[in-house]
């Protein structure tokens, strides 16, 4: 059987469609093909060995790109012929998952974030069933799964990681901006490093557009910091910090209640918002602390991290309200609900 997995642009929607296209392969004689529109994506979906199909555009035109994925959605569909069809959400997905279900297609789509995107609001109405990362209102349709963790998120030794980080015995904050790095966030940091008199140490992935600035300016400052343009190892990261400054992306928010670290989300204002919602579930728990990129007070967001570095008992508070949400879910378990079920 074929089965085409189509993702959008981010991690977010390239990740949990790459843990299942994983297994499959592995459990199935099924042959997987993605349709992604993210050339770096592209480039890991191919490392991994899947075909990948989708015209990559350097700029957005909502009216011209929807007039080219309209024709190139029956043209993938011919080619490839897929017996299934799963959505991993986004705009890109969208004429794919509607001509599939015209054509007779078995179709899905999965919603990792707490609030429904804006083309999986009306892909629900497209699709036999609903797979969603966060617990929603009970409907016969949707079916709540968790959110995949990747291969290599495993915890390791907090020292040893320190150890292979070349850190010391401080705590360290782990700050990062998304697959793609954050302007907001890196500029946060560098401030945060040259005015709070806490003693700490930071791991900060910069993304590729302002690591060679950012590392500079961190030679000049007396503080130890590690910093990255990428890191594939995460689970190395994550295992070393004490602290996590990061977007609130479904996945992140997956490892985080994984490694059960205390966060700081500052959230992104685009994409109607499920950044927001998806750290108010954390929030709402008392497990984590929500900034607003467009309402940033970076006063009291200095405030919070210095309580937080200092009062070891106060992590620990939050690390066991941590423990209440389970929202990580192992490949295995993905797989068999979203696909062998």
């Amino acid at each position: 059987m074929k089965v085409l997995l189509v993702c959008e642009r981010s991690g977010g929607h390239v990740f949990p469609a790459l843990v299942l296209a994983k297994k499959i392969r592995k459990n199935t004689s099924d042959i997987v093909y993605f349709f992604a529109t993210s050339t770096s994506f592209k480039k890991i979906i191919k490392t991994e060995g899947f075909k990948v199909y989708g015209k990559s555009f350097r700029k957005r035109n909502l009216m011209l790109e929807g007039f080219y994925r309209f024709f190139e959605a029956i043209f993938l569909i011919c080619k490839i012929n897929p017996k299934r069809i799963i959505g991993f959400g986004g705009r890109d997905s969208f004429f794919l998952i509607v001509l599939g279900f015209l054509f007779g297609i078995d179709t899905a789509i999965y919603e990792p974030n707490k609030k429904f995107g804006k083309a999986n609001k009306v892909l629900y109405f497209f699709v036999k069933r609903v797979y969603c990362g966060f617990p929603q209102s009970k409907n016969k349709k949707i079916i709540t799964v968790g959110i995949p963790l990747r291969d290599n998120i495993v915890l390791i030794d907090k020292d040893i990681a320190k150890t292979y980080l070349r850190l010391d015995k401080k705590p360290v904050i782990f700050c990062f901006g998304g697959s793609q790095g954050s302007s907001f966030i890196n500029s946060i940091a560098i401030r945060l490093l040259n005015e709070l008199d806490s003693d700490f140490q930071l791991v900060h992935i910069t993304g590729k557009r302002e690591y060679f600035k950012i590392s500079q300016l961190y030679n000049k400052i007396n503080k130890k910091t590690v910093v990255f343009d990428f890191y594939p190892d995460m689970q190395l990261l994550y295992s070393a910090a004490d602290i996590v400054i990061c977007r609130a992306g479904a996945s992140s928010l997956a490892e985080i209640s994984y490694y059960q670290l205390p966060v700081i989300f500052i959230a992104h204002p685009a994409a109607s918002c499920h950044q927001k919602s998806n750290a108010a579930y954390f929030v709402k728990e008392k497990a984590a602390f929500l900034f607003l990129q467009d309402k940033f007070d970076f006063e009291k967001f200095k405030t919070t991290i210095k309580i937080l570095l200092e009062d070891e008992n106060y992590r620990n508070k939050i690390k066991n309200n941590l423990k209440r949400i389970k929202l990580a879910v192992d490949a295995e378990k993905f797989y068999k609900i979203l696909y062998a079920s």
